[in-house]
């Protein structure tokens, strides 16, 4: 009985770590994400830091064209409107009439 719990246990081990290994959640697996943040956390190398930057700065360009197509799409079409995510708001809330006195501030300024 014990064996048989034993490759019960290794048989469920293995397949965690296959999942693990392949299964892909935005673009990348599990254990590059572990890798990612173990590599932060750690003092990363200079080229590291920055292209770490660079794919933050990549997907939260990505997540904002997302955010505000979603948010462009006619009303003609009826489609259900999805519900913006809690942290993010729109990106900019200027009405008309602020965008017509910074025109006027800059024409003066000219």
């Amino acid at each position: 009985m014990g064996f048989l719990k034993f490759l019960v246990w290794t048989a469920c081990a293995v397949g965690l770590g296959v999942f693990l290994a392949t299964a892909d959640f935005n673009g990348r697996t599990p254990v590059e994400y572990v890798q990612r943040e173990w590599k932060r956390q750690v003092q990363p190398s200079r080229v590291e830091r920055v292209t770490n930057s660079l794919r933050d700065a990549l997907d939260d360009a990505e997540d904002a064209v997302k955010r505000t197509t979603r948010q462009a799409t006619p009303a003609a079409v009826k489609a259900p409107t999805p519900a913006p995510a809690p942290e993010a708001g729109p990106r900019e809330r200027i009405t008309h009439e602020d965008r017509a006195a910074i025109d006027r501030i800059i024409a003066q300024k000219k």
